[in-house]
């Protein structure tokens, strides 16, 4: 049944319109709301913020899973796993159409545009580059965006089902949500991100796996090897490029749109073997 949810909400995630239940900004005013009442008390600025702030959501969707997820035959299981996994992908354009976006954008010489899709591929805004330099990090925004917004939604919701996937989608933005407030606290921040990169560590390495068995696996295994000990984004971005067999970071590199481009059909090949292999294992669990 987790496959056919699955399977489900890829298609009716790239039908939905961006914003609307998906979108985080209901999350924000909650966690704004919340932070009010529990920094004061000094309820807010440590872990036990982050948990307070997680828990009275997924409570209720724990409470459902297990206790509905079974009836009509499944079918109230199904539509929740679809659910979860839709909000799950988050609630702006999808992967593809902002990679349309920054291309488009490239080619036309249109720095102020490619700026603004480049900032949408990474989630935030970054520091402003020269045009010629935008595709490298486009390239590298794929490979996170689609972790944080595919691989790691997928591995949450087989592994633990609908609040998996949600619990998720919740940790992302909570850390968001500390980047984008001033006054958040240094332990909310510090806390937020700890439960985040527990959360990515083998979404990770199963994304650098699928990557290399898409592309160039020698040169990604290589690259993933080589970067051993450095920052984990940085590494997971720098197997996708050596996937696509892109020269090594202290080697000249220069890249144009069509590696943007290339770097999420690299991905979509990725999800499809992973697709495969969950198949198989339902197959076969099911024999």
């Amino acid at each position: 049944m987790k496959l056919i949810a699955l399977l489900l909400a890829l298609v009716a995630h790239s039908h939905l319109p961006p914003g609307g239940w998906r979108s985080a900004r209901g999350f924000y005013r909650y966690a704004a709301w919340l932070q009010g009442r529990l920094l004061p008390r000094g309820l807010w600025n440590h872990g036990g913020g982050v948990a307070l702030l997680l828990l009275p959501p997924l409570l209720p969707l724990l409470v459902l899973q297990w206790g509905l997820g079974e009836a009509l035959f499944g079918l109230v299981g199904l539509a929740l796993g679809v659910a979860a996994l839709c909000f799950a992908f988050g609630g702006g354009r999808t992967l593809e159409a902002e990679v349309a976006a920054f291309t488009a954008a490239w080619h036309r010489g249109d720095e102020t545009e490619a700026e603004l899709a480049l900032d949408a591929l990474a989630g935030r805004s970054l520091e402003a580059m020269p045009l010629e330099a935008m595709p490298e990090v486009a390239a590298r925004q794929v490979v996170l965006r689609g972790r944080t917004r595919l691989i790691a939604p997928i591995f949450w919701f087989v592994l633990l089902g609908p609040v998996g996937a949600v619990g998720y989608r919740l940790v992302v933005m909570a850390r968001a949500f500390a980047d984008c407030q001033d006054n958040t606290g240094p332990g909310f921040c510090q806390a937020a991100g700890r439960v985040l990169r527990v959360l990515d560590w083998v979404p990770d390495r199963l994304l650098a796996l699928g990557l290399a068995l898409a592309g160039h696996f020698s040169a990604a295994w290589q690259a993933w090897e080589q970067a051993l000990g450095g920052d984990a984004e940085w590494r997971l971005a720098e197997t996708g490029l050596a996937a696509m067999n892109v020269p090594p970071a202290d080697t000249p590199r220069d890249l144009t749109a069509e590696a943007v481009s290339d770097m999420h059909a690299l991905l979509r090949r990725s999800l499809l073997i992973g697709l495969a292999v969950l198949a198989v294992g339902v197959l076969l669990t099911a024999g």
